[in-house]
C-alpha cells in the first residue's frame, strides 16, 4: 500500500512539474498587447535589475522567469533605448534586447555652429552625457588623424546637417559620422580644387568666416572677396567671429573692449587667418571662396535686414556706415543691434 501511494506521489509530482514547467514556458514565449513604452537599459545594468523594472512596467509578468530564461543571453544585451509595443512577448525581448536599441535620437547642426555649440546640443537631447569628452575629442590629434582630419581641430569638417543617434553613443563616433559626411558632401574634386588653389584647410577656415558673416547665400561670394582682398594687400581681416570664437563667447555681439583682447584668433591685432575654422560652413560657403565674386571691395557693414553695404574705400565705409545707422534708426532698432558698426579701420 504504502509502496502503491509512494509512485503515485511521485507520478504526481512529475506531472505536475512538467505542467508547470509546460506552462511557465508557454507563457515565457506568449504574446501579449504592450502600449508604447520607452524601456532603457543602462550601461554595466543587471539583468535581476532589468527583470524587475520589465515588470513594474507591466511589460513581463514575472522577473524571476525572465531572469530565468535571460541568463544566457544576458551577456548579449546592448545597452541603449528601446521602444516597446505591440504583441510582445518575453521571448521576443531576449531577441530584441540582443540586437540593440531601436530609438535614435535627432540632433541638427546649424550652419555656423561651432564644436561647442554642437556638445551643447548633443547633452540637451540627452545623446551623450559628458560634453566635455566630446570638446576634448575634437581637439585629440591622435583620433583625429585616424578619421582623417591632420590638424588640431575637428572645427570646421563636422558638416552641418540633421543626425541621428543613440542615446549614450560614443562621441568619437559622433564626431566620425559628421567629419564622414563632411568629406561626402563636399566631395574629391571640390577638395583637389581648395588644395590646388589655397589649401583645403585655408579654403575652410575662411569659409567658416564667410559663413559667419553672411546671412543670405547670394552675399556669401561678395564677402568672400572682401577677404580675399584684405589677404592679397596684408591687410588685417578684422571679422568679429574670429574674435568672439576666440574668447568662446557666442551668446552676444562684440564690445569694443573684446576686439582689444589679443588672442591667436583675434584678427584685428593679428594679421592673416586664425589657426583654425571657427565655425562649421556649408558647401556653399567652401564654394564662395573657391569662385569668389571678382570685386575691389575691403570693407562691408551690415544692414537691418541682414544685407551688407560693400565699398571699396574706408570714406565710402564711412559713408555706408551712416546709411546703415539711418536704416536702423527708421526702424527704431538700438545701435547694438548691428556688430559690424565698428568700422574695419584701415591698416596703419
Amino acid at each position: 500500500m504504502k509502496k502503491g501511494l509512494l509512485i503515485f506521489t511521485f507520478l504526481f509530482i512529475v506531472l505536475f512539474s512538467a505542467l508547470l514547467a509546460f506552462f511557465i514556458y508557454f507563457d515565457f514565449h506568449r504574446k501579449r498587447e504592450i502600449q508604447k513604452v520607452l524601456f532603457e537599459i543602462k550601461v554595466g545594468e543587471s539583468l535581476k535589475s532589468i527583470s524587475e523594472r520589465l515588470e513594474d512596467l507591466g511589460i513581463i509578468r514575472s522577473s524571476t522567469i525572465f531572469y530565468i530564461f535571460s541568463r544566457n543571453h544576458y551577456k548579449d544585451f546592448r545597452a541603449g533605448e528601446y521602444l516597446i509595443e505591440g504583441f510582445v512577448s518575453p521571448s521576443d525581448l531576449i531577441d530584441i534586447f540582443t540586437k540593440g536599441p531601436t530609438v535614435r535620437r535627432q540632433i541638427t547642426v546649424v550652419p555656423c555652429w561651432t564644436i561647442y555649440h554642437i556638445a551643447d546640443e548633443l547633452l540637451n537631447q540627452n545623446i551623450i552625457e559628458d560634453r566635455n569628452e566630446f570638446i576634448r575629442y575634437s581637439f585629440d590629434e591622435d583620433f583625429l588623424s585616424s578619421i582623417g582630419i591632420n590638424f588640431g581641430s575637428a572645427e570646421g569638417f563636422l558638416y552641418p546637417d540633421t543626425y541621428y543617434f543613440f542615446k549614450g553613443t560614443d562621441p568619437r563616433d559622433i564626431i566620425t559620422k559628421m567629419v564622414e559626411n563632411f568629406f561626402m558632401k563636399v566631395g574629391n574634386e571640390r577638395i583637389n580644387l581648395a588644395e590646388n588653389k589655397l589649401g583645403l584647410y585655408t579654403v575652410l577656415i575662411l569659409a567658416s568666416i564667410v559663413e559667419s558673416e553672411a546671412h543670405f547665400e547670394f552675399e556669401k561670394p561678395v564677402i568672400a572677396s572682401v577677404y580675399l582682398n584684405r589677404l592679397k594687400i596684408g591687410m588685417p581681416l578684422q571679422a568679429d567671429p574670429t574674435v568672439m570664437y576666440g574668447l568662446r563667447i557666442f551668446d552676444r555681439p562684440p564690445l569694443p573692449s573684446d576686439l582689444r583682447k589679443d588672442n591667436e584668433y583675434n584678427t584685428y591685432t593679428r594679421r592673416g587667418l586664425p589657426p583654425t575654422p571657427i565655425c562649421n560652413p556649408l558647401v556653399s560657403s567652401i564654394d564662395a571662396v573657391l569662385k569668389p565674386k571678382k570685386t575691389n571691395f575691403l570693407y562691408f557693414v551690415a544692414r537691418p535686414d541682414g544685407t551688407h553695404f560693400f565699398s571699396k574705400t574706408y570714406d565710402e565705409h564711412i559713408q555706408n556706415i551712416k546709411r546703415a545707422r539711418a536704416e536702423r534708426n527708421k526702424e527704431d532698432l538700438q545701435d547694438d543691434q548691428i556688430s559690424s558698426d565698428l568700422p574695419m579701420t584701415q591698416e596703419k
